[in-house]
């Protein structure tokens, strides 16, 4: 696999991120002519308004991806605010989890393994943030003692 800088990487991602942001846009924009067509008004709006709250954490966790991107930019990765980043990250994907199961439930079953997916990457990201959380303590022990 090719290996690029890590100061490339961050950016690489920071682009992402900014891509992400505009797909949520679209999304935005666009929910309205790709929800199936249905004669009650009332499925309808229903769909569409979940439609849109799910933007809501999606927005939430990537701008807290720009932020914590930009922790490590400026090689701050072992403090609480990276910790809070990754906190903020994981529970947006458990709410986003939790709405893919009324989707799922109510309309489209399918939507039940979107559910999973981002409850599982929630499940990886909050271990990820107690590793995270572990090195800050360890770090902060080992500037005490020097």
């Amino acid at each position: 696999m090719p290996k690029i800088s890590k100061n490339a990487s961050v950016t690489l991602s920071l682009i992402c991120c900014g891509i992400g942001f505009l797909g949520l846009i679209f999304l935005a924009v666009y929910f309205p002519f790709m929800t199936p067509r249905t004669e009650n008004r009332a499925v309808l709006a229903a769909v569409l308004a979940l439609d849109y709250l799910l933007l809501v954490p999606v927005a939430v966790a990537n701008g807290f991806l720009v932020k914590l991107l930009l922790l490590v930019r400026r090689r701050q990765v072992f403090t609480d605010g990276a910790v809070s980043c990754l906190r903020t990250i994981s529970w947006c994907c458990f709410i986003e989890a939790g709405l893919f199961v009324v989707i799922g439930v109510l309309f489209f079953g399918i939507d039940l393994i979107l559910a999973f997916v981002a409850g599982f990457l929630g499940l990886v990201l909050r271990v990820v943030k107690n590793v995270i959380e572990e090195a800050v303590a360890l770090k902060a022990e080992n500037d005490f003692t020097i």
